[in-house]
């Protein structure tokens, strides 16, 4: 799992999805298939509709800012 480690030391939103999940006690492998779900979500929209990441864009759509 080395893109997962590599992402959640480099992404900050996946860190603080990370650490949040973390805090309310999950299971640190139900909190790293988690974070591959959100990964592979973000990734096929984004496929999907043709688009690049964009942080405003993902800010306003989880609702905070890290």
């Amino acid at each position: 799992m080395p893109i997962l480690s590599s992402d959640v030391r480099n992404n900050t939103y996946m860190k603080a999805f990370y650490d949040r999940l973390k805090e309310n006690g999950k299971h640190t492998t139900a909190v790293q298939i988690a974070v591959m779900r959100k990964i592979i979500l973000i990734t096929h929209s984004l496929y999907k509709n043709h688009k690049k990441f964009e942080n405003v864009i993902y800010e306003k759509s989880v609702g905070w800012k890290v």
